[in-house]
């Protein structure tokens, strides 16, 4: 049997699989890297997967629990990227009483600004196989991954969800926003397109301020300033992405929370984009590399 684990900054997420790569069990807890102190690894592993440490053939580890914060750091393998590059770049750690420790490394670019990602790789190569594509995975600092026949070839990470947070919580326009508001799809497709309208010069930084102006000018309810920030960020986003990654397919493999992607997936439409949802991406990245390099 094989026990994977993405250990990332805010969350443990482990997978049991049977020699034949059936899953046989998960296990998720809020204890990511960044919860345990005094490098506490050891103990957090013992305790969280313990009896299934102890059935376990290997342990293969992915995430930030692999970064200089982590447990132990291991190289970023260079795009373009494979999953045998990150099996083959793993660093095994040997600990009395448990299996072989498999440390993977993340994924780096140099040009044309330097980037890297760590546990993200996986869910990629989990969601693409062998094909090819654009890959986005939103969250606070969203990844989009150019694929190549089922390796990365480049990327490039976008904090639109950091900074729309900042911009909803500590800003002037945030002073508006009302305690309580609903969530309101026509208000974020309304952002969505204003960040594409050339009848209007600049791009977001112009923008940003309208859901200020309009509040007052009484043409957007304070209600739907959450809303429409997120379509103006989202929407500038992906402007972004199509001018500088080519998919002639109009079509972008998405990779993370359902409601986060159904956002991304109502902008893409919006800039004449498809997109899909991949279920379970890092769980198929896992069980891929556990039976190719056990």
């Amino acid at each position: 049997m094989f026990l994977a684990i993405e250990w990332t900054s805010a969350a443990f997420h482990a997978y049991l699989f049977a020699p034949d790569g059936s899953l046989l069990g998960e296990r998720q807890e809020a204890r990511g890297v960044n919860h345990v102190t005094d490098g506490g690894f050891e103990a957090a592993l013992r305790e969280i997967v313990g009896d299934w440490a102890a059935e376990a053939s290997r342990i293969y580890l992915s995430g930030m629990i692999t970064s200089r914060n982590g447990w132990v750091e291991t190289p970023y393998a260079e795009t373009p990227a494979s999953l045998n590059d990150i099996a083959a770049r793993a660093i095994v750690k040997q600990i009395d009483d448990l299996p072989p420790l498999v440390f993977l490394p993340g994924v780096s670019v140099r040009t044309p600004l330097p980037d890297m990602m760590r546990g993200e790789e996986l869910k990629v190569f989990g969601a693409m196989g062998q094909n090819s594509g654009l890959v986005a995975l939103p969250g606070a600092h969203t990844k989009w991954v150019a694929v190549k026949d089922g390796r990365i070839e480049r990327f490039a990470t976008y904090m639109s969800g950091e900074i729309a947070a900042l911009l909803k919580s500590n800003s002037l326009v945030s002073k508006l926003i009302p305690a309580q508001s609903a969530d309101n799809p026509e208000a974020f497709v309304r952002g969505v397109r204003l960040s594409q309208d050339r009848r209007i010069g600049g791009s977001i930084l112009r923008r940003i301020f309208s859901a200020r102006s309009l509040v007052l000018f009484e043409e957007l309810p304070p209600a739907d300033i959450s809303n429409y920030l997120s379509g103006l960020l989202i929407g500038a986003e992906i402007n972004e992405v199509i001018e500088e990654y080519s998919a002639l397919d109009k079509h972008v493999t998405l990779i993370g929370a359902p409601a986060l992607c159904q956002r991304y997936s109502l902008a893409l439409r919006e800039a004449g984009m498809k997109a899909t949802v991949a279920e379970n991406a890092g769980l198929a990245g896992f069980r891929t590399l556990c039976l190719s390099h056990s």
